[in-house]
């Protein structure tokens, strides 16, 4: 697919620049920082009230009781009665009873969970965005949230007017409270600067000279992983490194009907990369783990351990800091996005602006308004709480009164994200925007030095925006009633054998995948084509 020109975009995408440079470090700090977000430097309610001090968030008589289902990006270590969820509980006068999945379990684990009936008085999910909860929405699954939303102005403002919009369903009602993020997250491509330097090896400007970079490594005997990938699956690690190759790893416009939109698996320029990833894989360019190794984390402990040369996204904070532990010499760059085998010049895939969020269960009616409380309460009176924990323990106080996170790896045990995550919900967009906080999280860590770096990084990437043509409100019926089988039939096997059973040809792909269309993919893919309108480049900044 041929992409616009750049001077045809200039506007949107100084649009992008001008917000995208605040967002760098929810990439870059995400999992280390204490509240998993961006955060300003200054407390406060963040649009929402603060004079119901006693009512605001804690519920009249007892702590408030209820269940909670979610995610967790980093390591499953949670352990329930720690000392940051007692004061929490005590601070908030709540009583969560918090089960926790490894975020790449998740969708699987709570399917089944679904199924039996057996689901939490709040639990998180892909929203209306997704035909499985979708499905379950329209079901009478979830609670109608709009009237709690209306009494609650601090939840209702920490989430922009046009995704509650995406939320409402047609007849406006709202069941779902999103989790937000910023479009703009790059996932860069972080090498080992010592070892090239050492090697004599350029920093790469193109894939080919990535590839050419990758071989000099492996003939080195220097028995290290010439690349691997960050905490999450591998071609989503990768996405900014197939934007050289144009692939935008979502739906575009089709090349022989730019007024129609199809999906990843049709465009050459998707599968071309994935199927050089896993050329690397067969030569030994890659990591023999990645698409098998069921702990997503093993890249970056890997690359921590002075194990890796390349790794492909990743926590760039913790990386640093881990790194320099095991391998005091070394050094950590960012390659400048790549130029592809076509002339590509790669960039960042961007995201809607919505990672998950939760439903409360339509049985736990008589818990919403407390636990819409206890939310106002986090975003008012509880804000600082929520977004800097407890000083001495998870921030210190600089000469200038400014609240400086600590290190995980400087925290007591008790108090490190893994124990602080699982009790998160939401935060609002407004401390999504704010790098003099970040900045204060690089201090803290030890390295405030390398901000200034990687924040012009972060603008490398953003300025060559890569999107998902496809409004992801738009669901296909045949999607929502069919869909899932369809591709569990056809396509699970061999969409995730890339990188598993290297006798599969980009060929043999094809074939597997015209026999889901026509059992029933074609028909899925025209009438997204036919209910969505406007098929032209979102923009989710401006």
């Amino acid at each position: 697919m041929e992409r616009m020109k750049p001077d045809k975009k200039q506007a949107r995408v100084a649009g992008l620049l001008s917000l995208a440079v605040i967002m760098l470090l929810s990439l870059i700090i995400g999992c280390s920082n204490n509240n998993n977000s961006g955060s300003s430097a200054e407390g406060g309610a963040n649009g929402g009230t603060t004079g119901e001090k006693a009512n605001d968030g804690k519920s009249d008589s007892g702590p408030f009781k209820f269940s909670y289902t979610r995610p967790t990006w980093g390591p499953a270590t949670y352990t329930k009665g720690g000392a940051y969820e007692k004061e929490l509980f005590k601070e908030a006068n709540v009583d969560i009873d918090v089960r926790i999945i490894p975020v790449v379990d998740y969708d699987a684990t709570i399917k089944t969970t679904a199924a039996g009936g057996n689901m939490p008085d709040v639990i998180w999910g892909g929203g209306p965005v997704d035909p499985f909860w979708k499905d379950l929405q329209d079901q009478g699954a979830f609670l109608k949230i709009n009237d709690y939303l209306d009494q609650y102005p601090a939840v209702k403002n920490a989430v922009p007017a046009g995704i509650w919009e995406k939320m409402a369903d047609a007849k406006g009602d709202i069941y779902f409270i999103p989790n937000l993020i910023y479009p703009v997250v790059p996932f860069f491509i972080n090498y080992r600067a010592d070892i090239f330097d050492e090697l004599g090896i350029a920093e790469p400007t193109s894939v080919a000279e990535l590839e050419a970079a990758l071989e000099k490594i492996k003939a080195s005997g220097k028995d290290i992983v010439p690349m691997t990938h960050g905490n999450t699956v591998p071609f989503w690690a990768a996405k900014d490194l197939g934007t050289s190759f144009g692939a935008v790893s979502g739906w575009a416009p089709s090349k022989d009907d730019p007024n129609k939109i199809v999906p990843a698996e049709m465009q050459d320029e998707t599968l071309n990369f994935k199927f050089w990833l896993q050329d690397l894989k067969k030569r030994g360019l890659f990591d023999e783990e990645a698409g098998v190794n069921p702990d997503p984390s093993f890249g970056e402990t890997k690359f921590k351990a002075g194990r890796a040369a390349v790794i492909l996204g990743g926590n760039l904070q913790s990386l640093y800091t881990d790194l320099k532990k095991n391998v005091p010499n070394a050094e950590i760059k960012i390659m400048s996005p790549l130029k592809g085998p076509d002339g590509q010049q790669g960039g960042t895939r961007v995201v809607f602006p919505q990672d998950r969020g939760f439903y409360i269960n339509a049985k736990a009616k008589d818990k919403a308004a407390q636990f819409f409380k206890f939310l106002n309460w986090s975003l008012t009176d509880g804000s600082d709480f929520r977004r800097y924990g407890i000083e001495g323990k998870t921030y210190t106080v600089d000469p200038e009164g400014k609240k400086v996170p600590i290190p995980d790896e400087k925290r007591e045990d008790a108090y490190k994200n893994a124990q602080i995550e699982p009790l998160k919900f939401i935060d609002p967009m407004s401390e999504k925007l704010d790098w003099d906080a970040q900045k204060l999280n690089f201090i803290g860590t030890g390295i405030g030095d390398q901000f200034d770096y990687y924040k012009s990084m972060f603008e490398k990437y953003a300025a060559s925006p890569f999107n998902d043509y496809k409004d992801p409100t738009v669901t296909s019926p045949t999607q929502a009633k069919m869909g899932a089988q369809l591709w569990e039939d056809y396509m699970a096997k061999v969409d995730g054998s890339i990188l598993t059973d290297m006798n599969l040809t980009k060929e043999k792909y094809k074939a597997a995948y015209q026999k889901y269309l026509d059992a029933g993919g074609q028909k899925i893919i025209d009438e997204v084509n036919e209910l969505q309108k406007n098929k032209s480049e979102p923009n989710y900044v401006d």
